[in-house]
């Protein structure tokens, strides 16, 4: 692996904001606006001298809308534009806020209209983009499927999960059940496929981070598998050796069967483990999930699980 380039100093932030239906909060920049005059986009701006980002997101929330950060759930995402000639750095955070998300306040003269964006209307991130620029467009999708649980952060695979995915696979105990360690090729490689996915079919794995420290968890979700010559749902999931033992696979694996069923409309999620993963398969009970019998997928004799949408077990608060 090659040593990281050092980053500029952080000139700009954004934030996301999401509603009870993991819709992002953008608003439309006002035709008079000398940058991007009639274009749809999110809150953020520039970082006035002596601010932190976070001093700087808390000031742009308030005087963009009017209400006022709570929480900073996550930074998701550190990129670099540039415009006449001035290259800035961005760091984008998911956060949740105190105010009347049904009452923004706009700000007069830059804002005109808001909106609610979601992944069935992600196109108007597009709207008046005459240079075809997605990068607003795909950020706001990122924000809108990732997926918050008791103490996971759970975001949708990309490229810039490879280290994190390649470190996941370097860990001996994991690798044992994969076949082998990742490189770092084959590990971009997943990311990307990843990527792809949640574009083409949206849906794939989530990398899973824990909420307090960000620190890397594993990742799970869902993926397409075909059994008996028809196109099913598999979930999966892969977590850390040294948290074994403490439910961060069934944290992950409500999540994933939540999309399923409630967002994605499955009638049914099935799951795979060997025999002899006894971890995997009390996961799979936990879920609810009923074995059905043994099957053979490329080459090897596995285990086959299934639960249907009727038969998922309700889930109290300190489970």
């Amino acid at each position: 692996m090659r040593e990281p380039t050092p980053k500029r100093e952080p000139t700009c932030v954004g934030a996301f904001v999401r509603d009870d239906q993991n819709r992002v909060f953008v608003h439309r920049r006002t035709p008079t606006r000398r940058l991007l005059p009639g274009i749809w986009d999110f809150i953020g701006g520039h970082l006035e001298p002596g601010e932190t980002p976070e001093e700087a997101l808390a000031r742009e929330l308030f005087e963009e809308t009017g209400w006022r950060l709570r929480r900073i759930e996550a930074l998701i995402a550190d990129w670099e534009w540039q415009a006449k000639g001035e290259v800035n750095r961005e760091l984008d955070y998911l956060v949740e806020v105190d105010g009347d998300l049904n009452a923004p306040r706009l700000e007069e003269g830059k804002h005109d209209a808001y909106a609610w964006v979601g992944l069935d209307n992600l196109e108007l991130m597009m709207e008046g983009r005459t240079d075809g620029d997605r990068r607003a467009r795909d950020l706001v999708a990122k924000a809108a499927r990732i997926r918050l649980t008791e103490r996971l952060r759970l975001e949708p695979v990309g490229v810039e999960h490879a280290e994190d995915l390649w470190r996941l696979h370097h860990d001996e105990a994991v690798a044992a059940w994969h076949g082998g360690r990742y490189t770092f090729d084959a590990a971009y490689r997943r990311a990307a496929s990843g990527r792809r996915a949640w574009e083409a079919v949206g849906f794939d794995k989530w990398m899973a981070y824990d909420r307090t420290g960000g620190e890397l968890v594993g990742r799970g979700g869902l993926s397409r598998a075909e059994l008996d010559g028809r196109s099913c749902l598999e979930m999966g999931w892969t977590v850390r050796s040294d948290r074994w033992g403490r439910g961060y696979a069934t944290e992950i694996g409500r999540a994933g069967l939540a999309f399923a069923f409630d967002e994605l409309g499955a009638d049914s999620v099935i799951a795979f483990t060997q025999p002899h993963n006894f971890r995997s398969q009390a996961v799979m009970n936990r879920l609810g999930m009923q074995y059905l019998r043994d099957v053979s997928r490329d080459g090897s004799r596995l285990r086959l699980y299934a639960i249907a949408r009727d038969q998922r077990p309700a889930v109290s608060r300190d489970q």
